[in-house]
């Protein structure tokens, strides 16, 4: 099979598939007076920040679609790299209960890596964030390249 037979059928299953799924949620017509999906948007904000959740289902309930996105916040994110070694920790934890011992040496090491570059982390992390600040990007690169060989 060549290339552009490939693409041809690839593109006439793909349109096979748009005419089912827009038959079974919009009816013969996409016009919105033709319209015959649910729609239920949920939104809220638990331990872990943001998030919006989206239904779709079509009326007599044989199709139903669900989106999901949570939306993190910068101080977040810092937070939870801040945390790693927490998290390394529990995940110790975890392979010693389930006597995974050979992946339990592999995290102890991660752990006291980072505990005995933690001077020298926040020292790079600093840096890196006075270069991109400053727009020195191939600094910045440097940085992200050394941080990442510490942690």
């Amino acid at each position: 099979m060549n290339n552009k037979n490939f693409f041809n059928d690839f593109d006439s299953f793909f349109n096979d598939f748009d005419n089912f799924f827009n038959q079974q949620i919009f009816g013969k017509s996409l016009g919105p007076q033709k319209f015959k999906a649910n729609i239920k948007n949920e939104e809220g904000e638990d331990e872990n920040g943001k998030w919006s959740k989206q239904t779709i289902s079509s009326k007599d309930g044989s199709f139903q679609m669900i989106t999901f996105s949570r939306k993190y916040e910068k101080d977040q994110i810092q937070s939870d790299k801040s945390n790693k070694i927490e998290i390394l920790k529990k995940e110790l934890d975890i392979l010693v209960e389930n006597q995974e011992f050979e992946k339990a040496c592999q995290v102890r090491d991660k752990i006291k890596l980072i505990e005995s570059n933690k001077e020298r982390l926040t020292i790079l992390k600093s840096e890196l964030d006075k270069a991109i600040k400053e727009q020195n990007f191939e600094k910045a690169i440097e940085l992200r390249d050394q941080l990442k060989g510490l942690e």
